[in-house]
């Protein structure tokens, strides 16, 4: 190879490489949303969802989130959100006494980030509804402005696929 081969093959594996840094490295999220808890179609209270981690991008379709969710103000999760293909989708588990664990609720996040609906039966326990019917959605400052958000994120995924 001559010498001006050498130099366009070192300077093609730097940039290569430059892009899959700026790529795969982590992204810091930390937002804060106003949102709607509600149930049977009534809000319950205004509140608001929290979100600080690491967005982990990996080849389409396989990014993932891993943080904190903070809701209602006083309750926290750890939260590993995957990529559902055109958004986020998570289980939220606690450990139970015997140590074993059981799920809580789920999320489904936007693949911004931006846009929330999360289903948690420690809003059922806390407001006193009836199981499984405790939502937050956000951001939202009405119910029709959090039902919508839902939709909007499922209907974001069916787009993009």
């Amino acid at each position: 190879m001559t010498r001006k081969s050498w130099i366009v093959s070192a300077i093609t594996v730097l940039i290569v490489a430059s892009l899959g840094y700026v790529w795969f490295r982590p992204q810091h999220v930390e937002r804060v949303y106003p949102s709607v808890i509600y149930s049977n179609n009534e809000v319950v209270k205004h509140s608001a969802i929290g979100l600080r981690g690491e967005v982990w991008r990996g080849v389409p379709g396989s990014s993932e989130f891993t943080g904190e969710l903070t809701l209602d103000g006083g309750l926290h999760y750890d939260v590993k959100l995957k990529d559902g293909g055109g958004y986020y989708l998570g289980i939220l588990t606690v450990l139970d006494a015997d140590r074993s664990r059981r799920s809580i609720g789920s999320i489904i996040a936007s693949q911004k980030l931006d846009k929330f609906w999360i289903m948690l039966t420690h809003l059922d326990e806390r407001y006193g509804l009836a199981a499984g019917e405790g939502y937050i959605s956000g951001p939202a400052n009405t119910l029709e402005e959090a039902i919508q958000t839902g939709k909007d994120i499922m209907g974001s995924a069916r787009n993009s696929k």
